[in-house]
């Protein structure tokens, strides 16, 4: 799962159609708004490139003028991750160099 945290600047005069626009988007939620035109907003996604699209998707609304990636997160699927073990052995650090 991708987490992403962005920071929206809209238009202050569009805020109620892009607020309308952004959350018919899956995995977008909008975290907080003011009346300058600035979103906080999360999106949840399962990989980088929907991420990808989201962003843009995002960016190219009509209203918004700019977006900023604040933060992003993968966090992986334990369900699914193949379990790997160490075929090997640990060797001794050498100890400055004395034998």
């Amino acid at each position: 799962m991708n987490i992403t945290s962005i920071i929206v600047h809209a238009k202050p005069t569009e805020l109620a159609s892009v607020r309308s626009k952004f959350e018919q988007i899956p995995g977008v939620e909008i975290q907080a708004v003011t009346e300058d035109g600035k979103f906080i907003v999360i999106i949840e996604t399962e990989t980088d490139g929907e991420s990808a699209s989201t962003f843009d998707r995002i960016n190219s609304t009509d209203g918004v003028m700019s977006v900023a990636m604040v933060f992003h997160q993968f966090e992986s699927d334990p369900d699914i991750e193949v379990p790997v073990q160490a075929d090997c052995e640990v060797t001794p650090e050498l100890n400055g160099g004395s034998k």
